[in-house]
């Protein structure tokens, strides 16, 4: 079970492969277990810059959870699994650092949940996205996932997936905006992705992060400490005196 979900750190990275090729890579409740503890080792680890989600195999990113999984289910189980998916997706849209989503393949159900919660999606000409849950197990969402999807792709196109189980192909989840660029090489593509987010400035990108998930909570936001934090950087003392030098700046992250 432990090589279901493949963790590497590459340069500044931390890459995460979903690893069940076989099964398209559909999620079981301790690969999402798995996920939770990249969250928190990205985040933990000062030298890491970004987490890296893709899937094994070119089949599929993530083709939702695991149907076995849901063998005997009450509706108490129902309510507990949401919640434990909740929880799971909440770590991973938390996460401080940029999360970056490459995209072969099918991305359905759970999968797309996942993908919803990176920065930055990208994606093969393959890549399809869809929950087609109204035509397969008849479950729902929770609201929390919803939510993220209406985000993601707006609530027109959100509704019309759910509840006509239809699959949005590449092309549209491009024009959405869902997907940053679609990829004949989705390898190099990525490659460049990862390299243009790790040599970004770190309190910069965070800074976007929290003040997004701050407006995406509703209320009114007081941004002042993300503001203080960041021009009171180092990064920042040093990024104008460089500027101004023409000489090349070191991102610290502090």
């Amino acid at each position: 079970m432990s090589d279901e979900v493949l963790t590497e750190i590459v340069g500044r990275s931390l890459r995460v492969t979903f690893n069940r090729p076989e099964a398209r890579n559909a999620m079981t409740f301790e690969m999402y277990q798995r996920l939770g503890e990249a969250c928190a080792q990205v985040d933990t680890d000062p030298y890491l810059r970004t987490l890296v989600l893709r899937g094994a195999g070119g089949r599929a990113f993530v083709a939702g959870t695991d149907i076995a999984q849901f063998r005997g289910f009450s509706g108490d189980d129902g309510v507990a699994y949401e919640q434990r998916i909740d929880e799971v997706l909440g770590a991973l849209a938390a996460v401080t650092k940029p999360v970056i989503a490459v995209i072969d393949g099918h991305c359905v159900g759970g999968g797309l949940g996942i993908a919803c919660c990176a920065d930055v999606r990208i994606g093969s000409a393959t890549s399809s996205f869809s929950v087609p849950i109204a035509r397969t197990l008849g479950n729902t969402l929770s609201a929390n996932t919803l939510q993220r999807l209406v985000r993601a792709f707006g609530e027109p196109r959100t509704a019309s997936m759910l509840i006509t189980a239809r699959k949005v192909d590449a092309e549209e989840a491009l024009l959405s905006g869902f997907l940053t660029s679609v990829a004949e090489d989705l390898d190099t593509e990525a490659e460049g992705l990862i390299e243009r987010v790790v040599s970004g400035a770190p309190l910069t990108q965070w800074s976007i992060k929290e003040n997004l998930r701050r407006l995406h909570s509703g209320e009114d936001v007081d941004d002042s400490d993300v503001i203080k934090a960041v021009y009171g950087s180092r990064d920042f003392a040093t990024a104008v005196e460089g500027f101004l030098a023409k000489t090349p700046v070191e991102w610290l992250g502090e």
